[in-house]
């Protein structure tokens, strides 16, 4: 029916995978659940993506191809919003599948919640075959429908496939991602979750995400230049949504938390010549929103306290951030994620895993 309104709007970004997309396609298709519209968006491939799109667009009437030129996965999403019809809104990644019933199980229950929030198995290619990979991430520690708190959101996967999102609460907010940068995922979930907090978990693995070389975690892996600066764009595309939304300064504690973790998140991926620039552009964000930070670490880096060299040591994965102190500066014994650390001069000499009781 022409104004009939689908259950779901399945939105899959396309951009040269040809490789992976029937498997993806299929498993949407294949679903026992039916009501729903399928928003495929080609970002502009260069290989053979859009025939195969226009194939299965052939013989599916669900399935409806919008093609542009190639302006990001942001962008491409954001036009399939832009079409959406359906009740509910869900990301599937063109390199991904979703995994047998996963439509059914997850409406069968749904009520009046925000969202739907659901695990994921995670695999990685190794030569021919996928080999399962456990890092925890996707996991769900609760199940259930919840009002969702400030400590349980800065907990939250920072992607969008595991969720299922109810249209009406994004069109309320005019959520959209943020175009021309990486990790736009983060901006949408933390500005959806910090307005709408009415969430049913559902522990059951429904997703099946698949690591690639060449996809954006491959690229973070081999430090591509100038990408950890996007964290902090991410920042502040949060920070004005915050402002319109009037969330701050109620909210700047849980900002600040936000601030902190990407500005990790950015050391640990960035080139080492990249990390006083980072310090900086945080610095200034800080200036221009004209915050004034209670965290004692951003109250340091917005007055130029802070070390980089205490902050990362040469050579050396560290994502502690810690401006020393008084005789901390000659001698320090600390924390590393699950490292001890002693520091002579500000400087690293020695380091050993921690046991449960140091």
């Amino acid at each position: 029916m022409k104004n009939h309104t689908p259950a779901i709007s399945v939105i899959i970004p396309v951009y040269n995978v040809e490789k992976y997309l029937k498997r993806c396609l299929d498993s949407v298709l294949n679903q026992s659940f039916h009501d729903m519209e399928i928003l495929c968006i080609d970002d502009g491939s260069t290989d053979s993506s859009l025939s195969i799109l226009r194939e299965y667009a052939a013989k599916d009437a669900r399935i409806n191809v919008l093609a542009q030129d190639n302006h990001g996965v942001s962008a491409a999403r954001n036009a399939g919003l832009d079409s959406a019809k359906g009740t509910w809104v869900s990301f599937v990644d063109s390199d991904d599948e979703i995994l047998p019933g996963m439509y059914e199980t997850l409406l069968a229950h749904a009520g009046d919640e925000d969202a739907l929030y659901f695990s994921a198995e995670e695999f990685i290619r190794d030569g021919k075959s996928l080999k399962p990979v456990h890092s925890g991430y996707f996991e769900l520690a609760t199940s259930g429908v919840t009002t969702v708190n400030d400590d349980e959101l800065s907990r939250f996967s920072m992607v969008v496939w595991d969720k299922l999102f109810l249209r009406e609460k994004i069109k309320s907010i005019h959520l959209r991602f943020p175009e021309g940068v990486c990790f736009e995922d983060n901006a949408f979930v933390i500005n959806f979750f910090s307005l709408h907090r009415k969430v049913r978990f559902v522990q059951k693995k429904f997703y099946r995400y698949l690591r690639r070389a060449d996809s954006l975690t491959g690229l973070v892996k081999a430090n591509r230049n100038g990408m950890a600066f996007d964290y902090i764009r991410i920042l502040e595309v949060i920070h004005s949504f915050w402002l319109t939304w009037k969330l701050l300064p109620e909210k700047q504690a849980l900002f600040e938390q936000f601030c902190i973790f990407y500005l990790r998140a950015a050391i640990k991926i960035c080139q080492a010549w990249e990390r006083p620039g980072l310090v900086y552009e945080l610095a200034r964000s800080l200036h221009l929103w004209e915050l004034e930070p209670k965290s004692r670490l951003l109250n340091d880096l917005k007055k130029g306290r802070l070390s980089i060299r205490t902050g990362r040591f040469p050579g050396k994965d560290v994502t502690m951030l810690h401006t020393l102190r008084g005789l901390e500066k000659f001698f320090y014994i600390g924390n590393r994620n699950n490292m001890k650390i002693v520091c002579l001069f500000s400087m690293e000499i020695a380091h050993w895993k921690r046991n449960k009781h140091s």
